[in-house]
């Protein structure tokens, strides 16, 4: 389990890394006007969000593995509440439009879910 943890974590925090800087050259290539603290806040909260619900989507799978999929659910759904509670403020306060905010958001957002989904099928197709 910590190996699986650790290996999560590693590729979570460098693809976050890697996508952070490629989102920022895009952002400076086309003038697009989002602040580098808002874009960064927006890759660690995914990260740091991912990171703590795949701990919490492993132990499910240890424990109880039928109520996986609904935990999922669950954590994915609390993750949009999270965000509209702890960075959405950031995204008012800048006055950004609709398009350059979903893009800040839901490009960290699904790299997060797209690792987390990618770790948890090996994880459940290693118990078949």
């Amino acid at each position: 389990m910590d190996s699986t943890i650790l290996k999560f974590s590693l590729k979570l925090f460098l693809s976050m890394a890697f996508l952070l800087w490629m989102h920022t050259l895009t952002n400076h290539h086309f003038d697009w006007p989002i602040p580098n603290q808002l874009l960064i806040s927006c890759y660690v909260f995914n990260a740091g969000i991912a990171f703590v619900f795949f701990i919490v989507l492993l132990w499910i799978s240890k424990q109880n593995p039928a109520l996986l999929g609904w935990v999922f659910l669950l954590t994915s759904g609390l993750k949009f509440i999270l965000f509209y509670v702890l960075v959405f403020r950031g995204f008012e306060e800048q006055d950004l439009s609709p398009k350059l905010g979903f893009l800040s958001f839901f490009v960290p957002y699904i790299a997060a879910l797209t690792l987390e989904i990618i770790a948890l099928v090996k994880i459940l197709s290693q118990r078949d």
